[in-house]
């Protein structure tokens, strides 16, 4: 029992150090970011901003196409293209964009009827998208996400400047009133708060497929997905996992520049999806699988080891004069036996809290910057859901086989 008298509280204060690392060190970078505004150029000039192929790669998605496709028509930049990629679609998605049924100007497809042995339907679609494009910049999304504003574009190009090729975008689910759906958009904020904060500390891991730009060239000269075709998931983070670099990724948090997602109706569903998504992370460069490792594990072990560092009575802790608590106070009660053990409780109580409290302020404001996605007063709770989510998803994803992952 002596040697858990000193690994406990080991563990349990190291996981409070490396978390307020990370709060502090790494996310509050996004508390002071502000984005590059657009510029505001006469007509005349706005031809020399970059062009933008938008690419939607769409199986069997003609309900959502008929909202998605008069949104992107309608943004405000003065040279762009949507591209959507047809991926063997039953539901009459060909026959509507080949007979152009909603009026398009700016809609091109390209449709593809069979899928190569080697590549995952996703992957092969966008790559037919991006051949199909014929400007500069790719903008991703999908077919069931909506552009927040008519200056998506806009405002995802501004970030673009000469020194960058990647702007990671934020998508949040919209909000329905079940308990699924507030974990859904508590789990999106919180791996926006990583993808993003760590891509200002110029350590960038991933993307996201629902609002993602970079260079067309980009994804030529990096050999799009060839190292990873095989994978279902991975379009996106491995991706940018492979093409990023510490100078060459511009996040883009402004609220004109969300895209609006629709979230998965039942637990089965979003399990399936999160399998998929989390399975990938094994393909990570080895700096951010420490990173990420480290971050997940110090969360979890606040919540976890926070009971048993609080009944664990070290012999070896003397609390400082000022904060005991007064012996009369402890004789009258006939508690003197406890007075090491209640000096210890209170330390432990106290860290851990204060640890909560900058971490719950921190993430507020970051929920602030990103247009209020979640309720800040609900994030201690959520929270605490989250380290369950990296217990369970944490054990699924070691065990699992990216290869064998499932679509649905």
């Amino acid at each position: 029992m002596v040697f858990w008298h000193y690994l406990l509280p080991f563990i349990f204060f190291t996981a409070i150090v490396v978390q307020l690392a990370y709060i502090l060190g790494i996310f509050s970078r996004l508390l002071s970011h502000n984005d590059i505004e657009p510029e505001s150029e006469p007509e005349s000039e706005q031809k020399t901003k970059p062009s933008v192929s938008v690419v939607v790669a769409a199986w069997n998605e003609l309900e959502n196409l008929k909202e998605l496709l008069p949104l992107l028509e309608a943004q405000q930049y003065p040279n762009f293209e949507i591209i959507v990629a047809d991926d063997r679609s039953v539901d009459g998605t060909y026959d509507y964009l080949l007979f152009n049924e909603g009026g398009y100007k700016k809609v091109n497809f390209v449709r593809i009827e069979s899928l190569p042995s080697h590549f995952t339907a996703k992957k092969y679609a966008v790559t037919m998208g991006i051949k199909k494009a014929s400007k500069e910049i790719i903008l991703l999304t999908d077919a069931d996400c909506r552009p927040t504003s008519e200056f998506w574009i806009d405002t995802m190009v501004a970030q673009m400047t000469q020194s960058k090729d990647v702007v990671l975008g934020f998508s949040p689910y919209q909000f329905e009133n079940s308990r699924l759906n507030s974990l859904i958009r508590y789990e999106t904020f919180q791996t926006a708060i990583q993808y993003l904060s760590f891509a200002l500390a110029k350590m960038p891991y991933m993307g996201i497929g629902r609002n993602l730009m970079y260079r067309r060239e980009l994804f030529w000269v990096t050999n799009g997905f060839a190292s990873h075709h095989g994978l279902l998931g991975g379009d996106d983070d491995l991706f940018v996992n492979e093409a990023s670099n510490n100078e060459n990724v511009a996040i883009c948090i402004d609220a004109n520049a969300h895209t609006i997602s629709v979230p998965k109706k039942t637990w089965g569903d979003w399990v399936t999806q999160k399998r998929r998504h989390l399975s990938v992370g094994k393909r990570y460069k080895l700096r951010d699988k420490i990173s990420l490792g480290l971050l997940a594990a110090s969360h979890l072990i606040c919540w976890l080891w926070f009971l048993p560092a609080f009944f664990v009575k070290p012999d070896w802790f003397e609390a400082p004069e000022w904060s005991r608590i007064p012996t009369y106070l402890l004789d009258d009660n006939n508690l003197q036996d406890f007075y090491l053990y209640n000096d210890w409780m209170r330390l432990i109580t106290f860290v851990f809290f204060f640890w909560l409290f900058i971490r719950w302020i921190v993430l507020a404001k970051a929920n602030k910057k990103l247009n209020s996605t979640i309720s800040s007063w609900r994030i201690p709770y959520y929270d605490m859901l989250y380290a369950g989510y990296y217990l369970i998803f944490g054990l699924v994803t070691i065990f699992t086989n990216p290869k064998k992952i499932k679509w649905r």
